[in-house]
């Protein structure tokens, strides 16, 4: 095999770990309060509220079904509520309550302040590189 070859399989597997790891750790932050789905569609609101439903299918890029699924469990946990469009019918959007952007903000904080102790070691520089880097293989 050749070097690149035994590189790119390590970078593989580092990738994989990498990103388990995170996932892991973030889903910890989450706890039993929300799946990562339905923390990255609180996100969504807490910055743009609201949000039509079927446009948040096109920016997750996930299924229409899979968002209304999520929808459901936010309205139950009482985090978002769906209204239909004033100006549109036929629209459903998704408001964030009160209760929501709460949550929101305080899983916000605590994933700041995971990814600031775990990449607090490295540089700005090698911030900038590694999001570079990652961003030119997508």
């Amino acid at each position: 095999m050749s070097n690149r070859l035994d590189a790119l399989l390590e970078l593989e597997q580092a990738m994989i770990q990498f990103t388990r790891q995170i996932r892991k750790d973030l889903n910890k932050i989450c706890g039993e309060d929300l799946t990562g789905a339905e923390f990255g569609i609180l996100i969504k609101l807490q910055q743009n509220n609201p949000q039509i439903v079927s446009a948040l299918s096109q920016d997750f890029e996930v299924s229409a079904s899979h968002i209304t699924h999520v929808a459901d469990q936010l309205e139950l946990k009482g985090l978002a509520v769906r209204k239909r469009c004033l100006t549109d019918k036929r629209v459903v959007e998704l408001h964030i309550t009160e209760k929501g952007l709460i949550l929101s903000k305080e899983l916000s904080n605590k994933k700041t302040q995971y990814f600031h102790q775990n990449f607090g070691h490295l540089t700005t520089e090698e911030i900038m590189t590694l999001l570079s880097l990652i961003q030119k293989s997508l």
